[in-house]
């Protein structure tokens, strides 16, 4: 009998260390997926753009209650064959307030305006898709229409062990889909927006790793503009994403940012700073 458990001891480590195996139909942890992101607070992104006229990265963080999000982005364009410098761009935003800042605008400060127009009202929380929630949304969705979504296997991710499923999505497809894994506004959007950039249909991959959190997702699209892609990796779910919305002195409002730059025009200042 020792003998015995020492082989299958031997045999489980083998297998590794006698991990739990996804056998699941792939729509059923996709669903599992977007019901647990759906569902979480806040997370984490870290964010790699590749297009024909450059490159991005960005590190993206938002929080649904309290209404926070953050976004910073790295982003090198090459125009005319020739690389640009790197321009770097930071936004925040609170409920309906967005707060930006550039280090050659109103003299660093942060600026605030609204999100919304004068006398519109606030959007219902189900028609807000947030910048700073990445792509993740979007790609389970997008994803669980497609007809040939498939399970590739186990991989490791950042030291997480996810499960990998892929799939290719025909945007005519997409654009005909009657469903309700996705919202039409947010799935006619994407259909659209792969179209600007000549795509008729974009590979997905996604990762999801343990309790059904995505730990990685990916789209890869070639069309008649070129080659895309998107990576993205998620963490840090339901965790404090330490958004500090700037105060006080830091702060311009857009109009007496505005009012500033006339006033020092009309004074043959700079406007810039």
């Amino acid at each position: 009998m020792a003998a015995t458990g020492t082989a299958l001891a031997l045999s489980l480590t083998a297998c590794g260390g006698g991990e739990k195996e996804d056998t699941r139909d792939p729509q059923a942890a996709l669903k599992a997926a977007a019901e647990k992101t759906a569902g979480a607070n806040s997370y984490r992104t870290k964010r790699q753009v590749t297009e024909l006229d450059g490159t991005e990265r960005g590190e993206y963080s938002f929080s649904r209650k309290p209404d926070l999000a953050e976004r910073k982005t790295w982003r090198t364009r090459t125009k005319d064959g020739k690389k640009e410098p790197e321009r770097f761009a930071h936004a925040m935003s609170k409920d309906q307030t967005l707060y930006t800042r550039d280090a050659k605008i109103a003299d660093g400060r942060w600026v605030s305006s609204s999100l919304l127009d004068a006398g519109e009202e606030p959007p219902k929380p189900e028609d807000v898709q947030k910048t700073a929630e990445g792509s993740l949304p979007k790609l389970l969705g997008v994803l669980r229409t497609s007809k040939d979504v498939r399970k590739v296997g186990r991989e490791k991710v950042n030291g997480h062990k996810a499960t990998h499923f892929a799939g290719t999505v025909v945007l005519s497809d997409l654009a005909a889909y009657k469903g309700d894994v996705m919202r039409d506004w947010l799935r006619e959007l994407y259909v659209e927006n792969h179209r600007k950039d000549g795509l008729e249909k974009v590979d997905i991959d996604l990762w999801i790793g343990e309790d059904d959190i995505p730990v990685k997702g990916a789209e890869h699209g070639k069309g008649s503009k070129g080659s895309t892609s998107v990576t993205e990796e998620y963490a840090e779910f339901g965790a404090d994403p330490g958004i500090r919305i700037p105060k006080g002195k830091d702060v311009v409002t857009e109009d007496a940012w505005l009012q500033e730059v006339r006033d020092k025009a009309y004074r043959g200042i700079d406007p810039v700073s």
